[in-house]
Order: structure tokens, then C-alpha cells, then sequence
């Protein structure tokens, strides 16, 4: 069995006027441990939903999510959350933010200053420790939420498109710490992208989505050496992968990667 087997998963949400919303329709996917796996699909296809789902944040209306052998029926430990935004409190320094989950687990904080300090240095934020998110740009922010989300060591780590708000250049800096962390730590990475580039740049595979409800059109294994920096964006193959990725979202085909 997979480590993480997601088994016809549905979701339906009641609106406020009592209509019924379908968001996913028996999404069905299997990840390694150890795997990254982007997902990509259009706007409101239910990709967020589906993470929140896998970490145990929210109950699937059918279906289930079977962690190593366990049915997930709640909110699980050994997993790490990167949101859309850093989310970080303001009245928290730096190291304050990444051992907030510590205070949070009822463990003590003291045992952990020195790996949140670890943390710190591998995204490259050691001489910040003291300062406060006010005092950050976005993509600093952003490091401090991903330490954050390691601070207690997950075994899987889930991402809501993390770098979606910062600028392009900012962006490919922290994909590829994002990568440098994964293959240091190995955890199992859900990482939920608009980006095409970014996902076939980060994943083993790609499972790509249909509209709302959101199903698994198809998955597409990424036949790219690691490691990568952004050269591999040069590759052919790259080119190739992302316009085929493109064309099962898309409306209209294209027919070469420009």
C-alpha cells in the first residue's frame, strides 16, 4: 500500500442559501513516502480542499485518506502546513514564529531553540532570529513559515501555493531552497501550485485536475534528472512536459513550448 492512498475522496460544502457545491468527485491518488508530488488544475477545482482533507484538517463527505496503514479521521501529527501567505505573528520574533507549533504541541520550547536555530540557517535566515516579520520582505516571511512547518520534524509536508503572491524571481530563489530542504529532510511533499513551471521544476509527478468538481484527469511522471536548478528549464524535455500538462488544463491546445 502507499504511504498516503487517497481512495475516492469526495467533498460537498452546503452554501449559505442550502445549495449542495461538489468541490472534488472521487479523487483517487496514491503517494510514495518520500515523493513529491505537485498538483496543478484550474481555479476552485478543489485542490486546497483535498490537502486539508489528506491533513485531517477537514472530513471528506465520501471516500477516505489512509496515512501508513491508518485511516485519517482528524487532525494528524507528523504533519507540516505551508499556507498561501506566511501567516506569522507580528508580536513574535523570527525565532518566536518557528517555535510557535511547539507551544502549540504543549512541548517544551526550550528543547527545541536549537533546531529552530538550525532551521533558521538552512533557509537561510540565521542573522534574522531577532528581528520581526515587519522587518521582513515576502520571500523572507515565507522561509520563516517553512521552518516553521519543519520545526517538529513532519514526515509530510503540505504546501497551499506558498510562493503564489511573491515575484517571479523570489519565487525560482525559494524553489530551489524548497528543493535543497526536501532532499536533505526527504518528508512526503503535496504541493499545490497555478504554476506548471513550478510543478514539472519541483515534482516527481504531477497530478493534474479537471474543473470543479475537481477529479484527477491524469498524472504525469516528471522524466527530469535531479538534482535541478532553473538550467533545467532549458532542457527539452521540460518544454515538453509543461505544454502537455498545459494542454490537459486548457481549453485550447498548444503546440510547441515557447
Amino acid at each position: 500500500m502507499a504511504y498516503i492512498a487517497i481512495d475516492k475522496v469526495s467533498k460537498t460544502y452546503l452554501t449559505v442559501s442550502g445549495e449542495s457545491v461538489c468541490a472534488l468527485n472521487e479523487v483517487s491518488l496514491d503517494v510514495e513516502k518520500g515523493e513529491f508530488l505537485a498538483i496543478v488544475g484550474p481555479s476552485g477545482c478543489g485542490k486546497s480542499t483535498l490537502l486539508r482533507i489528506v491533513a485531517g484538517l477537514l472530513r471528506p463527505s465520501s471516500g477516505q485518506v489512509i496515512l501508513d496503514g491508518r485511516e485519517v479521521k482528524g487532525p494528524i501529527s507528523g504533519v507540516g502546513f505551508v499556507f498561501q501567505r506566511p501567516v506569522l505573528f507580528n508580536w513574535h520574533k523570527v525565532i518566536g514564529n518557528v517555535l510557535a507549533p511547539v507551544d502549540f504541541a504543549g512541548c517544551r520550547k526550550r528543547d527545541y531553540v536549537d533546531k529552530a536555530k538550525e532551521l533558521l540557517a538552512l533557509v537561510g535566515l540565521s542573522s534574522f532570529e531577532d528581528k520581526y516579520p515587519s522587518e521582513l520582505s515576502g520571500g523572507m516571511q515565507q522561509r520563516v513559515a517553512i521552518a516553521r512547518a519543519l520545526i517538529l520534524g513532519p514526515s509530510i509536508l503540505i504546501m497551499d501555493e506558498p510562493f503564489g503572491a511573491l515575484d517571479a524571481l523570489t519565487r525560482d530563489q525559494l524553489n530551489l531552497e524548497l528543493l535543497r530542504i526536501w532532499r536533505e529532510g526527504r518528508q512526503t511533499v503535496l504541493f499545490v501550485t497555478h504554476d506548471i513551471q513550478e510543478a514539472v521544476l519541483l515534482g516527481d509527478r504531477v497530478a493534474v485536475f479537471t474543473e470543479r468538481p475537481g477529479r484527477v484527469k491524469e498524472t504525469i511522471s516528471v522524466d527530469l534528472p535531479r538534482p535541478r536548478g532553473v538550467e533545467i528549464k532549458s532542457d527539452n524535455r521540460f518544454g515538453k512536459t509543461v505544454v502537455r500538462i498545459y494542454n490537459l488544463i486548457a481549453y485550447k491546445n498548444i503546440k510547441e513550448y515557447i
